[in-house]
């Protein structure tokens, strides 16, 4: 193949693509380090206003024992009920950004009221052989990050009384298993320390209030019917949710912001997002949360994945990370379009050039990513790619004008680039399209070159044919 084959040089003007993925890759490490600071100060902020906070309960707990027959002990521990109906409301969250030197985290905090109505919790399920403790029962709620609270939890009791939790202090569950009598001895197994077993997660935090003193009788005779109401007021960062903590619950939250998202395993039945936030509501029935009415609570897991949430994630809309990610996936296949673009000039005008000088054009390319990441951080994705962009465009435009001797390849070539780019923002903001976007770009670019250079002698063995200027 002669020296001079254009055919050659495409091979090595494709090579050239492929190798300016080098600098994008490093370019890629740079956010992911960036990105992973940013993480580092939401942890710094968490610790000061609360982390993700997810809400369990109000549950009634209290103690039980088991024997055999014979009454020997066989195991003790907590036995748990949800109630009949449930629901959560936090009707005004406000949400605040908290900056740490370029980094904006999104905090919000709440009043938030939780109901749970027991009817006959005595008779929610048959209950065997144990021998439940009626007179020792608790009202029980499960906060995860104990350090977003801002006032004392508070209960209103049947009676009108409020009593304010205090940390939970739970009995050891120990369990004694049966071994043969002749041997004469139990051995100890799996005990479990100020937990309850499976309604525990790592991470949740439990508090408790004696009832028992004023609710006892009626629940040692099956006959109690109350309404536990539960007031707290609550920060955190980034995401609140909460569990469908009884048989049938219900869930209402609404705030100042207008970028939720929705997480969990129960997405809202209803939502509404406007200018002025969003509000949200769920509705969990029985069989959906696929959990007991009640039961030992060691037995009762489950209720705290995150399949059985109810979230929302206050998402910060001016992270742009995750989109700069996104676009450095597509920096082959943009480079490769710009390179594509300079050797049609190259063909059209018949000047060539060197591929010392689509290294440097790669290179341009490649500094674009990090410009967009640098001043990303300080005025938000959108103005960033209008400087990055637009001083890409003029270096490499400019640099046309100067390799092909004129003027006027600097709008040309400004012009193909400004649609190159457009395209590239076009795929950061539309997400669901991007493939279908960069897929037809790519192949209008193919055609359009297969089109331009069909009359080309890519060997070089006859006189060289320079098409006409499109």
């Amino acid at each position: 193949m002669p020296k001079g084959s254009l055919g050659l040089k495409l091979f090595i003007v494709c090579a050239l693509v492929i190798l300016m993925a080098i600098p994008a890759m490093f370019i890629s490490h740079v956010s992911y380090e960036r990105s992973s600071r940013a993480s580092d100060v939401t942890q710094e902020v968490s610790k000061r206003y609360g982390g993700e906070q997810y809400i369990t309960g109000p549950i009634l707990v209290a103690p039980y024992s088991l024997h055999d027959a014979e009454g020997t002990f066989i195991e003790s521990g907590n036995y748990a009920v949800f109630a009949d109906k449930g629901h959560a409301e936090f009707d005004d969250i406000n949400t605040q950004i908290r900056k740490r030197s370029l980094f904006k985290v999104p905090t919000f905090q709440g009043t938030g009221i939780l109901t749970g109505h027991f009817k006959n919790p005595a008779l929610a399920e048959t209950t065997g052989a144990l021998d439940i403790d009626w007179v020792r029962a608790k009202i029980v709620v499960g906060l995860s990050d104990l350090r977003g609270l801002k006032s004392d939890v508070q209960l209103t009791l049947p009676t009108g009384q409020t009593r304010i939790f205090d940390p939970a202090h739970f009995d050891n569950f120990i369990r004694r298993n049966n071994v043969p009598r002749d041997k004469g001895q139990a051995r100890p197994y799996n005990p479990y320390h100020n937990s309850y077993g499976g309604l525990s997660q790592s991470g949740q935090n439990y508090l408790a209030v004696d009832v028992g003193d004023i609710l006892g009788g009626q629940l040692i005779d099956g006959t109690a019917n109350f309404t536990a109401k539960v007031q707290l007021t609550l920060g955190g960062a980034r995401r609140l949710g909460v569990t469908p903590f009884a048989k049938s619950t219900t869930v209402k939250l609404a705030s100042n912001w207008v970028d939720p998202g929705f997480e969990g395993g129960f997405p809202p039945d209803a939502r509404e997002i406007n200018k002025d936030g969003f509000s949200a509501d769920w509705s969990v029935p029985y069989l959906r949360r696929g959990i007991r009415a009640s039961g030992k609570a060691h037995e009762l897991g489950g209720l705290l994945s995150t399949e059985k949430r109810m979230t929302v994630q206050f998402v910060s809309t001016d992270n742009p990370y995750q989109t700069i990610n996104r676009a450095l996936k597509y920096a082959v296949l943009f480079i490769g379009l710009v390179f594509l673009a300079y050797f049609l000039f190259e063909v059209i005008v018949g000047v060539r050039v060197h591929p010392a000088q689509y290294i440097l054009i790669g290179l341009a390319q490649s500094i674009f990513y990090l410009l967009l990441l640098a001043f990303s951080e300080r005025v938000g994705f959108t103005g960033a790619f209008i400087i990055a962009a637009g001083l890409t465009i003029a270096a490499t435009a400019g640099y046309a004008g100067a390799v092909f001797g004129h003027s006027k390849y600097i709008l040309r070539a400004g012009s193909v680039f400004l649609c190159v780019y457009s395209q590239l923002y076009a795929l950061m903001r539309m997400q669901d399209f991007a493939l279908m976007v960069g897929a037809l770009a790519s192949f209008t670019a193919i055609a359009a070159t297969m089109y331009l250079t069909r009359n080309i002698d890519w060997y070089g063995l006859g006189a060289p044919e320079k098409p006409d200027e499109a």
